[in-house]
Formats: C-alpha cells, structure tokens, sequence
C-alpha cells in the first residue's frame, strides 16, 4: 500500500443479514486498493449479525436501534475516515477491483461528486447469473437520471466526501428510494460518471426491499415529485422528470394492481388490500382507473 493511496470507507449496513453479511466484509477487505478501513452497522438485528461480524475484528462494528438502512449508512459515515466511500449492501459482494475503479476515475475527474460502475447478478446462494444491460448517461447525466434510475444499487457508487458534505446524507424519510434521492441530489450539484466496468455482484433473493411495492410505490413517486420544483424553468428536465414519475409508478404500480387483486381474493388480506388500494389512489391515480376499468370489462364480459 502507497502512503499516497487515498483511504476509502466501505459502510455496510445489515438488518438480519447475517447469512450474507460475511461475505460482504471479505469482499470489501479483499480488494486491490489497500487503503480501506470497514464499518458494519448493525441496524438492530435480531439474528446473529453481531456475532459473524465479530468474526472479523479489522472491521468497525457500531450497533444501533433498527431505523433503517439510510439511518445505518449515515451513521457509517459519521464514523468514517476516507476521502471516498462506498456504501455496499451486506448482501452484496464487491469485486476485486471495485474501489480501485472508482478511485482511479475520481481522480481522473475531480469535479464528479461520483463515480458508478456496473453489476453482475448473483443468485440468492452466491452463484453468478449474468451482466444484464445497463445503460448510464453520457451527456446530461442529471436530466438523464430524472429519466431513469440507471444506478442499481448504493455498491456500485464510489462517492467523493466532498460532495456528500456539500448536499447532505441519505434522508431517512426517503425510504427504499433513499439512494436514489441523494444520487439525484448530488447529479444536480455536481458532474459524475460512469466508468462502466463491472463492480459489484448484486444478489437476488425473496427478501429484497424492491419485492414491497407498496413501499417502493411510496417512496419513488415522493422522491421524484419533490424534484419538481427544480425542473420547471427547463423543458428537458421537466419532460425527463414527468418520463421519469410515470415509469415509477408504471412499474411499482402495476405490480401493486396484481398484489392486490390477489389480497382481494385471499382470506383474511383484505385489510392489505385496502391499505394498498390507499397508497395507490395517492401514488399512482391512473392505477386504480386502470383496475376498475379492467374489473367492469370482466364483469360485463361475464353478464354476456
């Protein structure tokens, strides 16, 4: 390791991952570039997190009461050190070459705020899926993000400390869309980029936060519309915000639709089903037309 290798933190935040947790830690440790220091936050687990994680005594182990993962990243990064930062989900796997990658393009690009990479997905028992396609923005990088979250996950984000204390940390309130509200806050402060080498094994499995759509419903359409006061002199932007809202709450929404139409037909769910119904009339309007549209056809269908 060079004396003059930047120090990078690598906060992982973990609610009941211990299953996975380990592996996060080795791939963090393992990497190319030497200058790494690793924080683990545990975020009120009730499994045995804490004791895999003391398995590994370089890592920085903090405990906190379960508020979620934006709260464990930001208290990661009250107690970090390093002039860059990855935040890698405790059930994700960096690559080799992941912090050095995004460490080489920063410097490369001192007025990015950050660097991302691509992901290759892992099954739930760590086997490699594939590289799906991924497109990052080439021009206007903040009015391309309001079009499409093409950032996968926080892991594959080297973040510059700079711009983190200029714009602030992850906003609890923001939900599962946390990551994206701060990329989007960042993008419109600062130029970033994308280096487009494969980082970071992104693993798949049935507990991943995107599986509640309800939630994802929730805080995607709220992270978004909040962007709109920045748009409205723009017509690009303002046009790749609107793009941006509908494909949201097309995507959340519609599997929300199916959620609960199948709640509705489920004995003792349909309490679910209205809460969801709820969340839908708010967050995506055009969604509770569309299934009562598509009720009324099957009933007049079957009046025939």
């Amino acid at each position: 390791m060079s004396s003059h290798d930047p120090l990078v933190s690598v906060v992982i935040p973990c609610f009941n991952q211990a299953k996975f947790v380990g592996e996060a830690i080795e791939s963090a440790f393992s990497q190319s570039h030497r200058a790494i220091e690793v924080i683990v936050v545990d975020d009120g687990s009730t499994d045995n997190t804490r004791s895999v994680v003391e398995k590994y005594p370089a890592a920085r182990h903090i405990q906190q009461s379960n508020q979620g993962a934006a709260s464990a990243r930001n208290a990661g990064f009250g107690q970090s050190a390093g002039d860059y930062i990855v935040f890698l989900d405790a059930d994700d796997r960096l690559l080799r070459d992941a912090v050095a990658a995004g460490v080489e393009c920063l410097a490369a690009h001192t007025d990015w705020g950050f660097v991302t990479g691509h992901v290759r997905l892992i099954a739930e028992d760590g086997s490699s899926l594939d590289v799906p396609p991924q497109q990052h923005a080439t021009e206007n990088r903040y009015v391309e993000l309001l079009r499409s979250n093409y950032i996968w996950t926080p892991g594959a984000v080297t973040y510059r400390r700079s711009a983190l204390d200029a714009v602030g940390l992850f906003d609890p309130s923001a939900g599962g869309s946390a990551d994206y509200d701060l990329n989007i806050r960042i993008a419109r402060c600062f130029a970033i980029g994308c280096h487009h080498q494969v980082i970071l094994e992104y693993r798949q499995h049935r507990a991943n936060m995107s599986a509640d759509c309800a939630h994802m419903l929730r805080s995607a359409v709220s992270v978004r519309r909040a962007q709109r006061r920045y748009v409205r002199n723009d017509r690009a932007a303002e046009q790749a915000w609107r793009a941006g809202l509908e494909i949201v709450r097309a995507d959340f929404g519609d599997r929300l639709i199916e959620q609960i139409k199948d709640d509705l037909h489920a004995t003792g769910r349909r309490g679910k089903a209205l809460r969801a119904l709820v969340c839908l009339l708010r967050y995506y309007p055009a969604g509770v037309v569309k299934m009562t549209t598509a009720a009324a056809r099957r009933l007049t269908t079957m009046a025939r």
